[in-house]
């Protein structure tokens, strides 16, 4: 057995969800705070309530350790919240011990569900916040004792003795912590008995506060129903209730029929029930990648079904089935959708660190909207946009001496925007620093032997290409956050291996800017598909604009440098020829189709033998055995499979039209 019983086990979960919810909001707060460098009276009772709640259900859960320490910050802010005011200029000191307990908090929180989880001492932080709250209060400390000693509230809150029904004030035991979940737990054992259900305090699952004054008062509950008494013995029998009374019983009539509005209440707990369903991700990637077994055998069923000729059936029946498929992936992925939001705090703690440890002053824009995506594509990116913003601080944005120095604003910015286009993300991290020094990474790229033509024969893409490859720095000094060369090559091989690409944009003296590509989902993907000689390809139909007859465009084509091109609205797009491109013998036939796509930073077109109708497809990753370079130099991402189960290799448009330009024509390395 790990190291909670059975009953916290069951716990834990719900636990987890709400701390992590609260130390959300203190990162917020603190980070806030640090900026305005002031706490006002809102943030102080912010931050005392986290404490407050942390403390109470970190003690129901036996981590002593935990709520000890909470404990400890609970009194420090109940002190500042005794004074009635805000704190003007917190010292360093502050923001440092409460980011330390921050910290601790949510390490814990990670290695809870491990088996051999055995709690961290918080002593230090224990005793460094009791040394604060002493040099804050001087000699003559006073801890205020509202919390245990504040005087029930009188009369019945919230109007609920002013409707009909019954008003019952349910008092819990002492220190049975999480009062606000019990209840609310109370609340759905007898919603199936009642016609209408309410509750002071209201929105018991999310009120940070709740459980604050349900340990003071009590909860009251308005409900409706013919089933009096059982409603009240289940009321009184529930886990850890001390005292059931009702303080407010209307004798109305009941109506014979419920109507529209006798049917709201419920409708409105029952929805709100629903909403705050947790459901743990391990078993939604489960859900997830059963849908995504039923489209592969949609698809082997379709085929089936047209080579038996059996066309009123795959039209009908199967049809139908195909469309609750699609329904059913749909709304699994809409379950798994988080918002990018999410990063935000994380990405500006990484902000303050770094840039207090090199003393820089820097503010982080943000815009996100409302976008979601998928919460493994999130969770995946997450660690390739914080080391993003440590690249940003590091090698971009300069000291404030250094940057009055060339004209500059004493503060840097850091600019986090997210974009949603055609089921896929654009994300940038741009920053107003130094931009890249081209000459300084051919110059290191020429002694690390990167370099495979003249150092004047790079364009600006290449150049910034070069500090992608693993082990690049252009640091002297090894730091804290950089001069391994680990940073930008795991970046990218994190983008690349959920199918997205980074690029690169940088002028000298201006800044710099990183663009990620990727696609909002990595269960399935709308692909168009198509054959070339004797094999199948796909194209994410999202980069796909316009089919073309390769017959009569015949005239609008042309050769440069060994490549060809095609005249596309007035400009020349490369034309790829697959055929060629991968070492086909046979050519082109006169009835073949030219594809126009175009993503972010590419457009060409591709010439391809027939065309498959369009289809929802499951891209399976390149396994590891293609090495690291596969997909770059074939532009091939991963694989799915067709109908009657050929093999159908997934292509990315930008890395084909990338290789088919900086190389040799059809110069493919096999």
């Amino acid at each position: 057995m790990g190291y909670f019983d059975s009953d916290a086990e069951e716990m834990l979960q719900v636990y987890l969800l709400e701390t992590r919810q609260l130390t959300g909001q203190l990162s917020t707060v603190l980070l806030d705070a640090e900026k305005n460098n002031c706490f006002t009276q809102e943030d102080i009772h912010s931050i005392f309530r986290v404490m407050h709640t942390i403390k109470s259900s970190s003690a129901m859960m036996g981590l002593t350790e935990m709520s000890s320490m909470a404990h400890k910050l609970e009194d420090l802010f109940a002190f500042y919240r005794e004074q009635n005011g805000t704190v003007e200029q917190p010292k360093a000191e502050l923001f440092d011990l409460l980011l330390d307990a921050l910290d601790h908090m949510e390490d814990e929180m990670e290695r809870m569900s491990q088996e051999d989880y055995a709690p961290k001492s918080t002593q230090e932080i224990e005793e460094r916040a009791a040394a604060y709250l002493e040099k804050a209060a001087g000699e003559e400390i006073r801890l205020p004792e509202s919390e245990e000693t504040t005087e029930e509230e009188q009369g019945i809150p919230g109007g609920l003795e002013e409707k009909d029904g019954i008003v019952v004030r349910v008092v819990f035991e002492e220190n049975c912590r999480m009062e606000n979940i019990r209840a609310y737990m109370l609340v759905r054992q007898i919603s199936g008995l009642c016609s209408c259900v309410e509750t002071y305090p209201p929105n018991l699952e999310k009120a940070a506060d709740g459980a604050e004054y349900i340990n003071k008062n009590g909860v009251f509950i308005r409900f409706e129903t013919q089933q009096e008494e059982d409603v009240l013995e289940c009321l009184s029998k529930g886990l850890f209730v001390k005292n059931c009374e009702i303080v407010s019983q209307e004798e109305k009539p009941q109506r014979q029929e419920l109507g529209q509005e006798e049917e709201k209440p419920a409708a409105r707990q029952e929805s709100r029930d629903a909403e705050f369903i947790s459901v743990r991700s391990d078993r939604l990637d489960k859900l997830q990648n059963l849908t995504g077994e039923m489209v592969i055998q949609m698809l082997n069923l379709d085929s089936g079904l047209t080579e038996a000729g059996m066309d009123d059936l795959k039209e009908g029946t199967a049809y139908q089935i195909n469309r609750l498929i699609y329904e059913m992936e749909r709304t699994v992925m809409e379950i798994r959708l988080v918002p990018l939001e999410k990063l935000i705090p994380k990405l500006r703690r990484t902000l303050r660190d770094i840039g207090r440890e090199q003393h820089k002053e820097i503010d982080l824009a943000v815009n996100c909207a409302n976008i979601e995506a998928d919460k493994s594509v999130v969770d995946l990116i997450s660690e390739a946009l914080i080391h993003l913003i440590r690249n940003a601080v590091d090698h971009g944005i300069g000291t404030p001496e250094e940057r009055l120095a060339v004209g500059k604003k004493r503060r840097g910015t850091i600019t986090f925007s997210v974009e949603s286009m055609s089921g896929e993300l654009l994300i940038s991290v741009s920053d107003d620093g130094r931009g890249l020094d081209e000459e300084k990474i051919l110059e290191k790229a020429r002694e690390k032997g990167l370099l495979n033509k003249p150092a004047e024969a790079y364009g600006s893409d290449e150049i910034c290409e070069l500090i992608l490859q693993p082990g690049f720095t252009t640091n002297q000094e090894v730091t804290a956050y950089s001069g391994r060369g680990v940073g930008l090559d795991v970046v990218k091989n994190t983008v690349e291996e959920i199918g997205g690409q980074l690029h690169i944009h940088s002028e000298a003296g201006e800044g710099s800017k990183f663009i990620i590509t990727v696609p909002m989902t990595l269960a399935t993907m709308e692909c168009t598909r198509f054959q070339v000689g004797e094999y199948r390809f796909s194209l994410p139909s999202r980069y796909v604009f316009r089919f073309m007859d390769y017959r009569s465009n015949r005239e609008n084509i042309r050769e440069t440098n060994g490549r060809q091109y095609i005249l596309y609205e007035d400009r020349m797009v490369p034309l790829i020829d697959l055929r060629k491109f991968y070492r086909m013998e046979s050519s082109a036939p006169d009835s073949s189709i030219v594809i126009y796509v175009k993503n972010v930073e590419k457009e060409g077109c591709v010439l391809v033998d027939f065309m498959y109708t369009q289809k929802r497809v499951v891209v399976k990753p390149l396994p590891p055995l293609m090495g690291p370079d596969f997909r770059k130099r074939t532009g091939i991402t991963g694989f799915g499979t067709m109908g009657d189960g050929v093999v159908c290799a997934a292509l990315d448009p930008g890395l084909l039209i990338s290789q088919y330009e900086r190389e040799a024509v059809y110069d493919v390395q096999q």
